[in-house]
């Protein structure tokens, strides 16, 4: 591969990462799976050049850009994290709010009957 196409590679690999952390930032993730395929490619197509990914094992031209691309790549995976955990929290909330929703009637005392536990006990008014 020329240095020229590698060089293509790399810019179009940073702004792949770059526009994929606007998503992440403006709460859009589920808009970076469309950029998943230009990312394997890139990645793939760098591979073949270098034999590597790590920035170490690229040539000296190119080890400051394969550098950017390494820490661009960590810090939209701690935003994933952040995204994957947020969301966790939001469905353990919504499971704890369903075991603790009563869902019943109340006796002249005020005392409560749950609907599951008097299946066809209640009357209809007149």
């Amino acid at each position: 591969m020329s240095q020229p196409s590698i060089q293509s590679e790399i810019d179009g690999l940073k702004e792949t990462l770059a526009l994929e952390q606007q998503y992440l930032l403006a709460g859009r993730a589920r808009e970076t799976l469309a950029l998943a395929e230009a990312k394997l490619s890139a990645m793939d197509a760098l591979e073949t050049a270098f034999g590597s990914l790590e920035p170490g094992s690229a040539p000296r031209a190119f080890q400051n850009d394969m550098v950017k691309i390494v820490s661009l790549a960590k810090e939209n995976a701690v935003h994933f994290e952040a995204i994957q955990n947020g969301l966790r929290r939001a469905i353990g909330r919504m499971e704890s709010q369903h075991a603790n929703a009563y869902v019943g009637s109340y006796t002249q005392t005020g005392s409560q009957v749950a609907f599951t536990e008097v299946t066809g006990q209640f009357l209809k008014k007149a």
